[in-house]
């Protein structure tokens, strides 16, 4: 878990809530795991296999492999999924229901700031403009 951006700051009370707290699901090659204004009721780890986010017309706005995660920025906004997340292969994700990541992110102030943070910049050329350019080391 510490690989995971953002994760890093977690001490291990933390680390060991969140898994404790997750579940782990399977989605086979090209099957959606959320749909674009779906309701945000999780952050997606992704354990093993490439999610690609695609915005409309199925643009590619990012590709996220082992150790990366996604739909934090529906759930800090309290907003529907502004893109669809699709598995481009099969894949294994670590799921960290909507009420947990929310008590996480109170319990754990580095957490909250790191989370933020990717959601900030995942966010900045969204608004008003072309889909995000998401750096995201792998």
């Amino acid at each position: 878990m510490r690989a995971v951006p953002g994760l890093a700051v977690c001490d291990e009370a933390t680390l060991l809530a969140i898994v404790g707290s997750s579940f782990n699901l399977h989605w086979p090659a090209g099957v959606r795991v959320f749909e674009r204004g779906s309701p945000a009721d999780g952050l997606f780890i992704v354990l093993i296999g490439v999610v690609r986010i695609l915005a409309e017309d199925d643009v590619e706005v990012a590709s996220l492999g082992p150790g990366q995660y996604f739909g934090e920025l529906a759930l800090l906004l309290g907003a529907p999924h502004r893109y669809d997340a699709v598995a481009a292969e099969d894949v294994d994700l670590m799921v960290v229901p909507k009420d947990r990541f929310d008590a996480l992110l109170a319990e754990s102030p580095g957490l909250a700031e790191a989370v933020r943070k990717t959601a900030a910049e995942r966010a900045g050329t969204d608004f008003g403009g072309p889909p995000p350019a998401w750096t995201m080391a792998r």
